[in-house]
């Protein structure tokens, strides 16, 4: 039998995810408490019970996506110790993690173009920034640790990663492409790693 805090979480998971398609949809300034209610077919008054507005709830749903990926992101490369390999993982099952998360990408573009503007976006944003450059930083510092990458300038690769990445992402979603998101960030990746070291094994993986 389900808790009342696991249905709780459920109706707050239901309302997130509603709200996602119709910012990606209709964008912030557009979207209404009332679209969010007709798309996730809950009373407003639902919404507001655990939202105490549209900022909140936008700010929230930012979070929540970015925790599912983070975690997801983290599963990939937790059981392996060896940087090399899970660089390799990392650029493996890229694919998976960007089609699995496409919405949350495309959401993030809207939020981040908030940033410039609102205080609490900018602090999330910083905060995504952060913790992404780290992730990859934390891989390669430890491939210069035991001689497999170059000794390189760590921080600076893990924010050209992220740079690359954002970029790559805001273009995908901003204009009629003519390229392939995955394969693109995938060879964006690549190029990299085969920089930092050519033992890396990864490119034509």
């Amino acid at each position: 039998m389900s808790t009342n805090n696991e249905i709780s979480g459920k109706r707050k998971e239901k309302i997130l995810e509603a709200a996602l398609l119709c910012f990606n949809e209709k964008g912030y300034h557009k979207t209404s408490i009332d679209d969010i209610a007709l798309n996730g077919k809950i009373s407003k008054g639902g919404i507001y019970y655990h939202f105490k507005s549209k900022d909140e709830l936008f700010l929230k749903l930012f979070n929540f996506r970015l925790n599912r990926y983070t975690e997801q992101l983290k599963a990939y490369i937790q059981e392996e110790s060896d940087p090399v390999k899970r660089i390799r993982i990392l650029v493996q099952k890229w694919g998976l993690i960007l089609k699995e998360n496409e919405d949350f990408f495309k959401f993030c573009m809207e939020f981040s173009s908030m940033g410039a503007r609102e205080k609490e976006i900018r602090k999330e944003m910083t905060s995504f920034y952060r913790s992404s450059v780290e992730i990859f930083r934390q891989i390669i510092e430890e491939g210069v640790a035991t001689g497999e990458f170059e000794n390189v300038d760590t921080e600076r690769i893990a924010r050209l990663i992220y740079f690359l990445s954002q970029g790559v992402f805001s273009t995908f979603f901003a204009v009629d492409c003519d390229f392939d998101l995955i394969e693109q960030h995938t060879f964006n990746m690549e190029t990299i790693l085969k920089s930092i070291n050519e033992s890396t094994g990864v490119q034509g993986k």
